[in-house]
């Protein structure tokens, strides 16, 4: 199965190819996830999103991996604030400074919530 096709992938499936990358870094599992979080169905993309996250650094490599080379969704690059902040600042910078779209809008407004998260913090401390 190629990346981004639509074809029907069970949340089964989702789940073990979650469990899979997580525990084992299985690149074939990565690609189910990807494809999960590429397709129309909401409860694949929530678990594919939820295994991609808990993956960690893993999961921040193979997500910047793909963008580098122009593979990546707006859903996937939803995911990179959600698993380190840091690292995903000078990302999403990159792609919004790149071609307008929904990529560059996707990025944006994940900056925008860091921004958000930067105050909040700084309010607390």
């Amino acid at each position: 199965m190629a990346f981004g096709t639509s074809s029907s992938i069970s949340p089964f499936r989702v789940m073990a190819a979650g469990t899979s990358w997580r525990l084992f870094g299985s690149r074939r599992a990565a690609e189910t996830l990807l494809q999960a979080m590429s397709a129309d169905d909401e409860q694949n993309q929530m678990l594919a999103g939820m295994s991609l996250v808990k993956a960690g650094q893993r999961s921040f490599d193979l997500i910047q991996n793909r963008i580098e080379a122009g593979q990546a969704s707006a859903h996937i690059v939803r995911l990179l604030p959600d698993i380190d902040t840091k690292r995903a600042r000078p990302v999403l910078e990159k792609i919004v400074r790149g071609e307008p779209g929904e990529m560059s809008d996707t990025a944006r407004e994940c900056i925008e919530l860091l921004d958000r998260i930067d105050r909040m913090e700084g309010e607390e401390q």
